[in-house]
């Protein structure tokens, strides 16, 4: 059953009264009203940040979240943001004394004012060189663990307490697509944008995203989530498994997330795939169990098994340890540009390498 089929199955069972939100509207059946916003199209004011509660969503922890969304006149491009924030499978790493994902305890609307990726140079429309400036822009927060695309619900055993986990990333967005496909009926171009956890998130849920939208090409730009495996790992099937990760059809045997990759291309060979990373990333070498010092021929590797798809490119900051490269405001001036090339689909988008001095 696809994604989409569990929304109307979950919706059709009764779920909470929404919260009061911009776009919802008041009536003597609260039921009626969540079943008539599960499809409904989001009112927002352009160009600016609005909140928008889903009472269906859940966060790891079970409570609520939403999304923000900022809609520009006349525009007929999406920009669907994924944030990151680490990720995690079990117990200890989820609800621990050091859990490695962010916010799996909840995010609101206080959460999301306070993000410190709603920064980030491709959010900011004001910015003259940013080539996301006059689309539509959609954020997706991150709070269940599993890179937005998990499904399933785990009971995790902290110290003598059972503790029902959401990995709900992917239920989360089929709950989200729902009512942003119909906010923008006249989409004719959709990027998956999104950064360390959410860089992964961007392949990981490009089916789901392109299955909603239908026939419209669907990009992607991939901040710091490699399509790879933990040194000497096999695959990634136990984090796939534990997430319940809902592979795109035809993707077999999909143990890695390199086949995903793979089947992503396939679906839409004609789409692009950018993908930037710092060569000693921080953060994902060790999550993988590389020594920074190991990690630029992993990089160099990645780059060189896209070589032959002529839509996919990468860029490589060297001399710079540090993770997500949109997290530097410096580097701005040399990633903007080859991402403008990208969104423009310009001849001169390739792969490269910047020396950062």
């Amino acid at each position: 059953m696809h994604r989409l089929s569990f929304l109307l199955a979950f919706t059709a069972c009764g779920s909470q009264t929404p919260a009061n939100t911009p776009d919802s509207m008041p009536s003597p059946d609260a039921s009626s009203v969540d079943a008539s916003l599960a499809t409904q199209p989001i009112s927002a004011p352009a160009d600016a940040w609005t909140w928008v509660d889903f009472p269906d969503s859940k966060c790891a922890s079970g409570t609520a979240t939403g999304i923000g969304i900022n809609p520009h006149a006349g525009a007929t491009d999406v920009v669907i943001y994924f944030e990151g924030g680490g990720a995690c499978t079990n117990a200890t790493n989820c609800w621990g004394t050091m859990p490695q994902a962010a916010n799996v305890a909840g995010y609101d609307s206080t959460t999301f004012s306070t993000a410190k990726q709603r920064g980030y140079p491709i959010l900011n429309r004001d910015l003259a060189t940013n080539p996301f400036a006059a689309k539509n822009l959609v954020y997706v927060p991150y709070c269940t663990g599993d890179m937005h695309a998990g499904t399933s619900e785990v009971d995790l055993v902290v110290g003598s307490t059972t503790k029902p986990t959401y990995f709900w990333g992917g239920h989360d967005l089929d709950l989200f697509l729902a009512r942003v496909v119909p906010t923008f009926p006249d989409a004719t171009h959709v990027w998956v944008v999104g950064t360390s956890a959410g860089g992964f998130g961007t392949f990981l849920t490009f089916d789901q995203v392109a299955h909603a939208f239908g026939d419209v090409r669907v990009d992607i730009v991939d901040d710091s989530g490699p399509a790879i495996v933990a040194k000497g790992g096999v695959d990634n099937s136990a984090t796939l498994t534990t997430w319940g990760f809902v592979p795109p059809a035809g993707c077999s045997p999909c143990t890695h997330f390199s086949d995903v990759l793979a089947a992503d291309r396939a679906r839409q060979p004609n789409s692009k795939y950018g993908f930037m990373s710092f060569a000693e990333d921080t953060v994902i070498s060790k999550d993988f169990g590389y020594t920074l010092a190991e990690y630029p021929a992993v990089m160099t590797s990645y780059a060189q098994s896209l070589a032959n798809d002529p839509n996919a490119a990468t860029l490589i900051v060297t001399n710079e340890q540090l993770h997500v490269v949109e997290a530097d405001p410096t580097l701005a001036v040399q990633y903007l540009p080859w991402l403008t090339a990208m969104v423009t689909d310009s001849a001169t988008w390739t792969s490269t390498t910047y020396a950062h001095p």
